[in-house]
């Protein structure tokens, strides 16, 4: 009896120091500068945020990361939980951190920072280094996932679904988006959405 009543109170304390430690986690000194909001409370409309704005999508850990630059993607509610959707082409480097790794991170950025976001989409992670680059300061969500801190919003994605695009499928305008190579594709990878940031 004794030993079942041990059993129970360290679940219960191991499962409380968990939810302590996540909220102590919204106190990281990194996002000082950002206010934690709901996903419902994200203002700005999802295709001007893509097509219009932007996005630079981060993903890895502290010890490698890499970023680039996106204006495909679709935000919404499937599964019963609220979902962004991306497409990284396959031959892209960023395409191995998020085709490994667990989370990724959207990054969305003021006027004033287009050129560097451009120059985010025009150059490979490969042989540049686009934060030094850039002069943007990389900081690190309390999971671990790279983000910026000049960004405006930012939007931690959990993995929970992934394919590949069927060019055959595609409408003709979509197939003109890709070279003659016939593996040359984009991943789509679907995300719960899991923190969103909004600068203060």
């Amino acid at each position: 009896m004794r030993k079942l009543l041990f059993i129970f109170l360290l679940g219960f304390l191991v499962h409380n120091s968990s939810a302590i430690n996540q909220a102590d986690s919204n106190d990281d000194p990194s996002l000082k500068n950002f206010l934690r909001i709901d996903p419902k409370e994200i203002s700005k409309n999802p295709i001007s945020l893509f097509g219009d704005n932007w996005f630079v999508v981060s993903c890895g850990d502290s010890t490698k990361f890499n970023e680039m630059t996106i204006s495909w993607g679709a935000m919404g509610f499937g599964w019963n939980v609220p979902t962004i959707t991306v497409y990284i082409r396959n031959t892209r480097f960023t395409y191995e951190f998020i085709d490994k790794g667990r989370y990724f991170v959207l990054n969305s950025f003021d006027e004033k920072y287009r050129e560097k976001v451009r120059f985010i989409g025009s150059h490979t992670g490969r042989n540049t280094d686009k934060v030094k680059e850039t002069g943007l300061t990389p900081g690190f969500t309390p999971l671990g996932n790279p983000y910026f801190l000049e960004a405006s919003l930012v939007i931690e994605c959990e993995k929970i679904y992934f394919d590949d695009i069927v060019r055959g499928q595609l409408f003709e305008q979509g197939q003109k988006n890709y070279s003659a190579d016939p593996k040359e594709t984009h991943r789509m990878f679907i995300g719960k959405i899991v923190n969103v940031w909004q600068k203060k």
